[in-house]
C-alpha cells in the first residue's frame, strides 16, 4: 500500500511545552516527533494511506490547546 507522508511543523505558545509534545507524538500516524529550536517548536513525520487522513491529522493537531500555528509539507516520492 502506498502511504502518503508529510512533515508537520508546530509552533506552540510555550517553547518547551512537553505536554503538547507528548500529545502530538501520541497521535496515530505520527511516525516521528522531535522538539526543535527555531521558528517552530515541534517537528513531526506523519503517514496515512490517504491525503484526507493527513489533512485530518493536521486539523486535529491544530485544534490542540497551545498550538499557535502549523506548517505542513507533503512529501513527494
Amino acid at each position: 500500500m502506498n502511504m502518503q507522508r508529510a512533515l508537520i511543523l508546530v509552533k506552540s505558545k510555550s517553547q518547551a511545552d512537553s505536554n503538547l509534545f507528548n500529545k502530538v507524538k501520541a497521535y496515530p500516524g505520527v511516525v516521528e516527533a522531535n522538539m526543535i529550536y527555531g521558528p517552530y517548536d515541534i517537528y513531526t513525520l506523519c503517514q496515512d494511506p490517504s491525503t484526507m487522513g493527513i489533512k485530518k491529522l493536521v486539523m486535529d493537531i491544530r485544534n490542540l490547546p497551545g498550538v499557535v500555528s502549523t506548517l505542513t509539507c507533503l512529501i513527494s516520492e
